[in-house]
């Protein structure tokens, strides 16, 4: 038994870690609430972890298009809306997103924390322009079909798979009339998004064998977790699956192109494009703030 001042202490210890305890440690928020808010919940996650997936493609065709047409009147817009993100908009975000005058976080310099601002002030501020530019060079080439409608075709393209996969992860501990269902679903999105889009039967092949492996692995393993809302399994299996597949099917690609009768199942542009999107699956499903799932 502990001493009365190690109890005290301890229960001090405790009351200093639930108020510095953020939303996803809360046990409170882990469990009694309705059905409805745990589906909005999964749906929120399931997207934000979509959008993560195919955000490096955007952002990276982006940026071929802003290099290929650079001129210096965008690079001084970006230094002058990136100033007035960082030194006006970001600290002035912070401070009504926590309704406190000081920061909630602490730079060991003005100098650091100008720099830290600027730096994702400017980056974010590139976002913008080479997805700008992606969609204005795309509608360039289409002159027949809205921008805003290519972008989100674009969007769709790259980000269904992980929504519904993400979406079968979080219904795998459920009963089976929704569990299934949901694996089915998703199992049946892998190969028909492709089809929508008129892929190339090549592009449907490498998108369907590792994305069901991942999808599968998934599954069994969240169907054995304890913690129905945790994913940390689902992100190192997603990493490992991806890898091994990256890996094999471009040894295999190097070993066909060396043969007398080269034969091309995977091509450089489809390799490096499923390269960034597996790249922004596995951050979307680290940084996504985590559902409240009931249980």
């Amino acid at each position: 038994m502990k001493p009365p001042s190690d109890e005290a202490g301890a229960a001090s210890d405790q009351s200093q870690r639930q108020a510095h305890a953020g939303p996803a440690d809360s046990p409170h928020l882990l469990s009694g609430h309705s059905p409805f808010v745990d589906a909005v919940n999964l749906f929120f996650f399931a997207t934000w972890v979509a959008i993560c997936s195919a955000s490096p493609e955007l952002i990276w065709q982006g940026l071929l298009t802003v290099v290929h047409h650079f001129s210096w009147t965008t690079a001084g817009s970006v230094l002058f809306v990136g100033a007035i993100v960082a030194f006006f908009v970001e600290p002035l975000t912070e401070r009504l997103r926590f309704m406190r005058l000081d920061l909630a976080h602490r730079h060991r310099t003005t100098t650091h924390a100008t720099l830290a601002a600027f730096s994702f002030a400017v980056l974010a501020v590139l976002v913008h322009e080479a997805i700008t530019s992606y969609v204005s060079a795309a509608n360039a080439h289409n002159q027949g079909r809205d921008s805003l409608a290519s972008a989100i075709e674009e969007v769709l393209q790259w980000s269904c798979i992980p929504f519904m996969v993400t979406v079968a992860w979080l219904c795998a501990h459920k009963t089976r009339w929704l569990s299934f269902p949901a694996l089915f679903a998703a199992l049946l999105t892998i190969p028909l998004i492709g089809v929508i889009f008129d892929w190339d039967w090549n592009d449907i092949f490498t998108t369907t064998v590792p994305c069901a492996c991942i999808l599968l692995a998934g599954f069994i393993s969240k169907q054995k977790s304890k913690e129905p809302w945790n994913l940390s399994q689902c992100v190192k299996l997603t990493t490992v699956i991806a890898l091994i597949w990256l890996v094999s099917t471009g040894l295999l690609q190097l070993t066909l192109l060396l043969a007398s009768k080269p034969l091309v199942i995977y091509s450089w542009s489809e390799y490096t494009i499923d390269i960034r999107f597996y790249v922004g699956w596995v951050i979307g499903l680290a940084i996504a703030p985590k559902p409240t799932v009931h249980h």
